[in-house]
C-alpha cells in the first residue's frame, strides 16, 4: 500500500524499475527511506542526492527521475511528517473515543513534531532554502504553512468550539512551533513536552 503525503501521492503504479524489480511506488519509497537515513546520519544540508543514491542501492539517473532536485526530496519527505502528525492527532478525536483535553493534543503534537532531530532539522532546512531560493521555494514552503493553519483549524473545531478561531491565532501558534524546532535543534538538552504542553494549553484557552 502506497504512501498518500501533502506534497504528492505515493501509490503503486504497477511500473516496474527492471535494475531492482522494483514497482514505482516501492523505489520511490525505498529513495525516501534511504535519504532519511542518510539525513539522520550526516544532517539535511550536508546530505547529497548522490549520497541517497548509494544508500538506495540505485542510480542517479533513476533518483533523478523522481526527485529532480533535492529541494524536491526533502519537501516530499516533510509532507511525510506532515502527515504522520496529523494522523496522530486526529486518531486521538475519532468518534466513540474520550475528547482529549489541549494539553494532551499538545503534548502528542509537541513529541510528534520537537522529537525527531531529523523532522526539526527538515523543517529549518526549508525555510533556510526558501528564503535564499526562488519564488518556487517559498511557494512551497507558503504552502507548508497553509497546511499547518488548516490543521490547528480544524483541530480547534474538532476540540468542540463553536465558534470560528480567531483571525491571526493560527499564526501565532505557528510562530511559537518555528521557536520551538529552533530550540529542539540548537539546544543539547531535550524539550519538556509535557511542561511546554501544560503552559501552551493554559495559553490557548485564556487566549480564546
Amino acid at each position: 500500500m502506497g504512501i498518500v503525503a501533502f506534497h504528492g501521492g505515493y501509490r503503486h503504479s504497477g511500473q516496474v524499475n527492471v535494475k531492482r524489480g522494483l514497482k514505482k511506488g516501492e523505489c520511490k519509497e525505498l529513495i525516501i527511506a534511504s535519504a532519511q537515513q542518510c539525513f539522520s546520519e550526516k544532517s539535511v544540508d550536508k546530505t547529497t542526492l548522490t549520497d541517497v543514491a548509494k544508500r538506495a542501492g540505485i542510480s542517479k539517473g533513476t533518483l533523478y527521475y523522481y526527485f529532480p532536485t533535492k529541494h524536491d526530496l526533502v519537501f516530499d519527505i516533510a509532507g511525510i511528517h506532515m502527515l504522520d502528525i496529523t494522523d496522530k492527532l486526529f486518531a486521538m478525536l475519532e468518534d466513540g473515543r474520550p475528547t482529549p483535553s489541549w494539553k494532551e493534543i499538545l503534548a502528542a503534537l509537541f513529541e510528534r513534531l520537537l522529537g525527531s532531530k531529523t523532522r526539526s532539522r527538515l523543517h529549518l532546512y526549508l525555510i533556510h532554502e526558501s528564503l535564499s531560493g526562488g519564488p518556487a521555494l517559498r511557494e512551497k514552503l507558503e504552502a507548508t504553512y497553509e497546511n499547518w493553519f488548516h490543521l490547528i483549524e480544524e483541530m480547534y473545531c474538532r476540540m468542540g468550539r463553536k465558534e470560528p478561531l480567531p483571525k491571526g491565532i493560527a499564526r501565532i501558534w505557528v510562530a511559537m512551533l518555528d521557536g520551538l524546532v529552533i530550540q529542539s535543534v540548537a539546544c543539547e538538552n531535550q524539550l519538556d513536552y509535557k511542561t511546554l504542553a501544560e503552559v501552551a494549553a493554559v495559553l490557548v484557552v485564556k487566549g480564546v
